[in-house]
């Protein structure tokens, strides 16, 4: 940790884009669990790039606006002294261009974080976010002493790790089938929670394709029509 005031800003500035960019991604996307070395190394890297990207955008503005940015050749030249008559000016201006590095990193954390690589995410993930995102399909759960639940899909672990100590949660309409029971009857409660120990197998039911939907209306409209020639 740093010792100094300086110290301490350095380091603000190094990792302050870098963890946004992984708090958003966390909250957007598949939860995977990094080694120390390339979570750090993913922090500092965002960092920079996000930092770098704010500069150029700095660069472009003094070209274009002179008057109203920071005079960084003469901050290089002139050092503690311009800094010293300049220091509001260059506070307001530090601080601009880090919030937009840490704009610029949750942007990137917002548009990647929705589209994980299928290698970095459970299989669940797969099922639930990848093929159908922003949908919650009807999931039927086989668990392991015969019984069935289905329900509406409400919530997921969303760890990339496909671990057993987990929970899957269902919503109404939610029907329950007991152990060596034939029939499914439907239960008067509004949620359930599954572990993922207990299940065997899952069946996940998506929303039919708009080709699908269109083929279907289709078909129903020709036979409304040949209806009545048939007659």
């Amino acid at each position: 940790m740093p010792t100094t005031f300086t110290g301490l800003a350095l380091l603000l500035v190094l990792l302050l884009p870098g963890l946004t960019y992984t708090v958003v991604r966390e909250r957007k996307g598949s939860d995977r669990r990094l080694t120390p070395f390339r979570e750090t190394g993913a922090v500092v890297f965002c960092s920079v790039l996000t930092e770098l990207a704010a500069l150029a955008l700095f660069a472009i503005m003094r070209g274009l606006l002179p008057n109203l940015t920071p005079d960084i050749g003469r901050l290089v030249r002139e050092g503690a002294s311009y800094a010293r008559t300049h220091y509001a000016e260059l506070a307001w201006w530090a601080g601009g261009l880090l919030l937009l590095a840490c704009i610029f990193a949750a942007l990137a954390a917002a548009f990647t974080g929705s589209r994980p690589h299928s290698s970095a995410t459970s299989a669940w993930w797969v099922m639930f976010e990848k093929w159908f995102p922003g949908e919650n399909p009807i999931v039927g759960c086989t668990l392991e002493d015969g019984s069935y639940i289905e329900g509406r899909q409400a919530s997921f672990n969303v760890s990339s790790e496909d671990s057993p100590d987990r929970d899957l949660v269902l919503i109404e309409p939610l029907k329950y089938r007991a152990p060596g029971a034939t029939e499914t009857h439907a239960l008067p409660w509004g949620a359930a929670c599954v572990s993922a120990r207990r299940i065997v197998t899952m069946l996940v039911s998506y929303p039919p394709a708009p080709e699908q939907e269109e083929s279907a209306a289709g078909a129903g409209a020709g036979a409304q029509v040949s209806a009545p020639a048939a007659s």
